[in-house]
């Protein structure tokens, strides 16, 4: 059997990490649709490998992958732009490993109206493919990273020993647990490889950044029918077997989930859909032990501290040369968003070594700055809605890429473009192509005179309200997009103040401040003093409006 030679072939070669062995090689077509209905199609031609890797113990370990080429590029009439490392998404039934013939998600982003002229290289990771008989390594650290990582080395040298181009772009994506991988690819290649791989862009969604957060999710919502129950499980028993904790079966589910579970996440049977039917309808209440589902438990401190050990952050320095775009459902069921933001919040704080300055601002405009973000979508659906957005953006990512950038520069076209994609910039944009903006709002808001400061918030909160979302998930959304408390407060101020005040000297004094400096220090320093002012006045006049004891002990 060939998967038994190759584990044979670990133990006593002194191969190369490079080196690869050809499995299988063949034409195959790609489509480009939903559930079997074909929209558009792409030939291929796929050659399956099994190449050397690292466990999480870093023993050699025998893993396969495939490079997927489109034919036109394998026949030599279309050129190449490059490589995409995909990372694929969560599976549990062995028959969909990659090597198997199963594409989840690389089709639909390469086999579709945009055609990007990428080939993909996806390894099967751990528990699938050459070494099904290994169980896998579900969002265990660096543990599937690495396992990209060596793909990727081999597969760039099956492409250097059959004279095969390899284009100018390496983009790094993955979906959900693919999400995460790629994250924890990037890492890896932070921390051991920046002399070899330079990504042109990390694309992740909806991935399962910070483990414990996304614990602490399903535990507080562990009575919720709506939440995945999946997920945790999962997690638990990688983290079990992996880590060496010794908890059973017993320990972790409630009757008949202890032996319903060691069936359906050992014997690799059963698809991750057929697990979720089975559990449609039930609670993590229902499913697990509830001291798993105790943040105050033992079982629950021993969980956190083996996940602090394994976490993608731990002694990881970002490279700050590096760009990335994360994406993550408002609401999402399945990997609750609190996680995807702990990925924001980890690498939006770092500042370049002796300043202020921050290499990963967030944006929701690409290329804008190196941090790319959407979480601006307020859907449940992590796989239907989620997905499809997710490899929407990578195609157009991939397709963009080439049109973007010529000799590693960014099109100064474009550039000068994304200098100006700020809300104020837009705003501006707009004013000066003659269309009165400011104007626009204070007409729909009685020219400016439609109440307080906190009478706007009441009727904005109960617009939102009306429209299935409050002001706190608006200002959240728009910290995720990069636009800050001050910035929306300067707008605000900007759209509602009428023209005539703007002739008082200290007002316009103010505004220009604020508005006009390009240097961003430098329009916050000064505009923090004029907001404060502004809202302790709204304040004030609030409170004396409505007779709030507070305003009369106050005088």
């Amino acid at each position: 059997m060939f998967a038994a030679a190759c584990v044979a072939s670990v133990a006593n070669a002194q191969a190369s990490m490079y080196d690869y062995e050809v499995i299988h090689e063949a034409d195959t077509i790609w489509n480009f649709g939903y559930k079997g209905v074909n929209l558009y199609s792409r030939k291929m031609h796929r050659i399956d490998i099994s190449y050397l890797s690292k466990d999480h113990e870093g023993n050699a370990v025998n893993l396969s992958g495939y490079v997927a080429i489109p034919y036109d590029i394998y026949n030599g009439s279309q050129p190449c732009d490059g490589i995409l490392l995909y990372n694929h998404y969560t599976q549990m039934d062995k028959s969909y490993a990659p090597t198997r013939g199963c594409s989840l998600g690389e089709d639909f982003v390469l086999a579709n109206p945009l055609s990007p002229n990428y080939i993909v290289v996806a390894s099967d990771f751990q528990g699938f493919g050459v070494s099904e008989d290994i169980p896998q390594a579900y969002c265990f650290g660096d543990y599937n990273g690495q396992a990209s990582i060596d793909m990727l080395l081999a597969s760039r040298k099956l492409l250097d020993d059959r004279n095969m181009s390899q284009g100018k772009f390496l983009i790094n994506a993955g979906y959900s647990s693919g999400g995460y991988d790629a994250i924890a690819t990037q890492r890896v290649r932070d921390m051991h490889y920046r002399d070899e791989i330079v990504f042109d862009k990390t694309v992740a969604g909806g991935a399962p950044f910070d483990i414990m957060e996304a614990c602490r999710y399903y535990i507080d919502h562990k009575d919720d029918p709506q939440i995945d129950v999946l997920c945790m499980p999962m997690v638990l028993d990688v983290y079990n077997r992996l880590a060496n904790i010794g908890f059973t079966y017993e320990q972790m589910f409630k009757e008949p989930y202890n032996v319903k579970f060691q069936e359906w996440l050992s014997s690799g049977k059963y698809s991750t859909e057929a697990v979720m039917d089975s559990l449609e309808g039930k609670t993590l209440t229902q499913i697990m032990q509830d001291n798993f589902l105790s943040k105050y438990s033992e079982e629950y401190e021993i969980l956190r501290n083996v996940a602090k050990n394994y976490s993608l952050t731990r002694d990881w320095t970002p490279d700050f040369s590096q760009k990335y775009y994360v994406m993550h459902l408002v609401r999402d069921n399945t990997v609750p968003v609190s996680s995807g933001r702990e990925f924001l919040k980890f690498l939006s704080e770092f500042r370049y070594e002796g300043t202020s300055e921050r290499p990963f601002m967030k944006s929701i405009v690409p290329e804008r700055t190196r941090l790319q973000t959407n979480f601006i979508i307020p859907d449940y659906h992590h796989t239907i809605v989620g997905g499809i957005l997710f490899y929407l953006n990578l195609a157009a990512t991939l397709t963009a890429y080439p049109v973007l950038y010529y000799d590693g520069e960014l099109n100064t076209h474009y550039a000068d473009l994304v200098e100006d994609a700020t809300v104020m910039g837009i705003i501006h944009k707009l004013e000066d192509k003659g269309f009165d903006v400011k104007g626009a709002v204070q007409n729909l808001t009685n020219g400016g005179t439609g109440g307080s400061f906190f009478d706007v918030l009441a009727k904005i909160e109960n617009t939102l309200n009306n429209l299935g979302t409050n002001t706190t998930e608006v200002l959240q959304i728009a910290d995720d997009s990069g636009l800050e408390l001050t910035d929306l407060l300067q707008i605000y101020m900007y759209l509602t103040t009428p023209a005539e005040s703007e002739s008082d000297g200290s007002a316009s004094a103010a505004n220009q401040g604020i508005f006009d400096e390009s240097d961003a220090d430098t329009r916050l320093s000064k505009a923090e003093p004029y907001l404060t002012d502004y809202y302790q006045r709204s304040l004030y006049d609030w409170l004396k409006e409505n007779n709030v004891d507070i305003f009369d002990q106050a005088e």
